[in-house]
């Protein structure tokens, strides 16, 4: 009796039918999680990607500019900048004009203004706190130098159901850039109230 439990145990442990189904099934949870997250993680730096390269072409072309702008030129370049980032949710964009006080040693803004995700003017625009708080990211000018400095504020969320893993909470990730350049052919961008 022993020997025969013994020759079935032998056995069992020599059969190799139905291996590779049950590797399969073990395997393939872990396999399929692993090229989701892949998936996010590349659309998450595609999007990251092209944001940044959107907000670096909205400050060049701010740089470029030798008349004034207004809420019409700001408007227009939010859609541009939503046209160039692949990101689905919308963009809040703060457009500021900074200089350097050699008395006093800190950044003076000159004026700020912001479009929101829907497009309508914001009330978010940066005030001379904001530009204290924000100083140690703004590189030291020297006296009368100005600087165009783009901010952008936008959410990524992935198209697979994160609230289903997280909860209701979810809101996505931040993706935020800050962008400054010198203007190149005029010491100022002007604006226009007009």
């Amino acid at each position: 009796m022993i020997t025969s439990i013994l020759r079935k145990i032998r056995d069992f442990r020599k059969d190799t039918r139905g291996t590779v189904a049950v590797e399969t099934v073990v395997m393939w949870p872990g396999l399929f999680l692993a090229m989701l997250a892949m998936a996010v993680l590349f659309d998450a730096y595609r999007a990251r990607s092209t944001t940044e390269k959107a907000a670096f072409a909205i400050s060049d072309m701010l740089s470029r500019e030798t008349a004034a702008v207004n809420h019409d030129y700001l408007n227009g370049v939010h859609s541009l900048f939503d046209q160039i980032s692949t990101l689905r949710s919308g963009h809040d964009l703060t457009v500021s004009l900074v200089t350097w006080d050699v008395i006093n040693r800190t950044h003076q803004l000159v004026w700020s203004h912001s479009i929101s995700r829907d497009g309508d003017r914001d009330e978010t625009s940066w005030d001379n706190a904001d530009m204290l708080a924000m100083s140690q990211d703004l590189p030291t000018l020297v006296n009368g130098e100005s600087l165009i400095v783009v901010q952008t504020q936008s959410v990524f969320s992935p198209p697979v159901i994160m609230k289903r893993w997280w909860g209701e909470n979810w809101n996505g990730f931040p993706m935020n850039t800050l962008v400054f350049t010198r203007p190149r052919f005029v010491s100022n961008l002007a604006w226009s109230d007009a």
